[in-house]
């Protein structure tokens, strides 16, 4: 008898140990098959998450909304924390028409799975769509701060955000988040120069915020004359440099009295180690003189710079000037040009040594087509192995109207 019983006992869990193993290869196989097979693997297992998010992909590729809110459904049925399903149900929603149903959707998808760009990107364009810009830029800098490829992400979706900006309401909202310092401010006030008029309110509203940085102060600037916006970065730049007063004598720190700062209608003094530059004072003013020493080797850019804004008509430029032992193929010189490199005024070439003399170059600015100047030294001939040495010094240049006869 107890060994009849011990024989019964033995089979009925040998039977559910099988069904049990059974149950498990069955689950098992269904996972396998969830990608590659759905339908097989939900007769194996109804309820298989992956095989019922790739039914619903399925019939979304097919154009079956409805059959893609069931498959959703019923995966949220298994998983209700699945955010994706409920991205695809806002997705739906939003395609039908129903913005409220999809805003909420979207919402519980990106708060049940934060980094589904599709989620945020449905919820942004819904933001957007409403002129809710505040609540937009939170999750667009949400998604830039998360992205698992930040700098992709960035060069992705920043230039997208330059055009948005033309709206005032939107740059506000925009700047409302550039003032908390994200790690992708730099890469989007670089991308706004593309659109003068945009990088115009976001910069502007900073800069009156007292929340514009001096680079990028420095670059908006330079952008616009990049961009051929002269008479805006002049206004720009006399508004901050020279307290707003338009009269300043040209070129700006035409006397070196302060440090060249390399931007807008200041100096730009070279860079590398072909050359230096030191400023010497001139006693009893406040004058300095930039001395530039050239160590002999291949220099193949300006060796000075600086913009300038005359109007149409002619112009003296004038400046002190003094060398020693300046070796060069033909020596160097100042021009004065146009955006385009059509040079309206030229010195003479100064090479060897010579004491102080003033030098004078008549600029003619053309009535159309040079909506801006560059201040310019360069050599004469810069060739293949042109080599330049010797020793610069300037001081005291100034720009004055031409007298009329």
């Amino acid at each position: 008898m107890m060994r009849s019983m011990r024989v019964l006992v033995f089979a009925v869990t040998l039977v559910f140990a099988l069904l049990a193993g059974w149950r498990v290869f069955a689950l098992m196989r269904a996972e396998q098959l969830a990608h590659s097979d759905p339908e097989q693997a939900l007769r194996r297992n109804p309820g298989e998450p992956e095989a019922l998010w790739s039914r619903t992909k399925t019939m979304l590729d097919a154009g079956d909304d409805a059959g893609a809110a069931s498959a959703a459904r019923a995966l949220l049925a298994q998983e209700p924390l699945q955010g994706r399903a409920f991205g695809t149900l806002a997705d739906i929603a939003a395609r039908a028409g129903h913005a409220d149903e999809a805003l909420r959707l979207y919402g519980i998808a990106v708060h049940r799975a934060p980094r589904d760009p599709q989620a945020i990107n449905g919820l942004v364009q819904m933001e957007l769509q409403r002129e809710d810009y505040s609540d937009a830029m939170h999750w667009i800098d949400f998604y830039l701060r998360t992205s698992t490829g930040r700098a992709a992400t960035s060069s992705r979706v920043l230039p997208g955000l330059v055009p948005l900006a033309l709206d005032g309401k939107f740059a506000s909202a925009l700047v409302g988040v550039l003032r908390q310092d994200p790690p992708w401010r730099g890469d989007m006030m670089t991308a706004l120069r593309i659109i003068p008029t945009a990088a115009a309110r976001v910069y502007g509203q900073l800069e009156r915020e007292h929340a514009l940085r001096p680079e990028e102060y420095s670059g908006w600037i330079d952008g616009l004359i990049t961009a051929g916006q002269w008479d805006e970065a002049h206004m720009r730049w006399v508004a901050k440099m020279q307290g707003g007063r338009p009269g300043g004598a040209q070129p700006y720190n035409g006397d070196f009295s302060s440090d060249p700062s390399n931007h807008g209608f200041d100096w730009r003094l070279p860079v590398g180690a072909a050359m230096s530059t030191e400023f010497e004072p001139v006693a009893g003013t406040r004058r300095r003189t930039l001395h530039l020493h050239f160590f002999g080797q291949t220099i193949n850019a300006a060796l000075l710079e600086h913009a300038l804004r005359l109007g149409a008509g002619d112009h003296i430029l004038q400046m002190r000037i003094r060398t020693r032992s300046l070796s060069s193929a033909e020596g160097v010189t100042f021009q004065v040009a146009c955006p385009n490199g059509t040079v309206i005024g030229a010195g003479d070439p100064l090479i060897g040594s010579a004491d102080w003399q003033t030098a004078e170059i008549i600029v003619r600015v053309p009535p159309s087509g040079c909506p801006g100047q560059w201040l310019r030294l360069n050599q004469v001939w810069s060739g293949a192995g042109a080599r330049l040495s010797g020793d610069l010094w300037v001081d005291d240049v100034r720009v004055g109207a031409m007298a009329s006869h």
